[in-house]
């Protein structure tokens, strides 16, 4: 199931979701005494994450995770850890706790069992998933065709987080390996947040929200499971 959000320019999205997201965190500290989110990578989301960080929270109470990262080092420009604690782990929220994907196993498959209880131990249970989406319909690093794609999708899956090999994608020219939450790790979450701009995303979303194969366009997965809400969070660029 989903939900659609539509605003007229970026600006004023992010405006609107940043309050959003501080009142949700607000809440659940104030409820439960912590809250867990799980953040994307990509060049959509990094005015939100910057506002973010500006905002009075009671941050030391946030665990900071992933929804998926490249299986490379903290050091390389392509590594998501790097870019959320560039953008969003600053200012008010440098007080927020990050817990990222990377192990020191060379091959990411091998990290999957140890990794799982990791992030079991930190992250669980989410309250926030923040999503983005591929033009090829992938969200999260379920990508299309790719080695480790069914087991990451299938409702029997066990584990937090899945690797992921893609055979190549549209967002990168060097296919890394990936470590990926689980689909029902992201389902298993209180709230999921996907957020896309642009018009020739909008136009692969329309495609997406149709009846179809989640295998051609992975991100089907999760705003076709009919037991959850995914709120969409749409402008054109600026």
């Amino acid at each position: 199931m989903w939900e659609m959000h539509e605003y007229k320019s970026q600006d004023a999205l992010v405006q609107d979701l940043t309050s959003r997201l501080g009142q949700t965190l607000t809440r659940l500290i104030a409820e439960r005494g912590k809250a867990s989110v799980a953040l994307s990578g990509g060049s959509t989301p990094q005015s939100l994450y910057q506002a973010l960080s500006r905002q009075i929270l009671p941050w030391q109470a946030v665990n900071v995770s992933l929804v998926d990262e490249r299986w490379v080092s903290e050091l390389n420009p392509e590594s998501n850890a790097r870019f959320i604690k560039n953008t969003l782990i600053q200012n008010h929220a440098s007080r927020a706790t990050f817990v990222g994907m990377k192990t020191s196993h060379e091959d990411a498959f091998a990290a999957q069992e140890s990794l799982t209880g990791i992030l079991a131990r930190h992250i669980l249970p989410l309250d926030l998933v923040l999503l983005g989406m591929g033009l090829d319909g992938h969200t999260a690093s379920f990508f299309p065709r790719a080695a480790g794609l069914e087991q990451a999708l299938s409702r029997d899956c066990r584990r937090v987080c899945c690797a992921i090999q893609p055979s190549g994608q549209a967002d990168s020219p060097a296919p890394y390996p990936r470590m990926t939450l689980s689909l029902n790790t992201i389902l298993s979450s209180q709230q999921r947040v996907l957020y896309i701009s642009g018009d020739a995303k909008r136009q692969v979303l329309e495609a997406a929200l149709a009846p179809g194969s989640s295998t051609d366009m992975p991100v089907r997965a999760v705003l076709h499971d009919s037991q959850t809400l995914t709120e969409i969070y749409y402008a054109p660029d600026n």
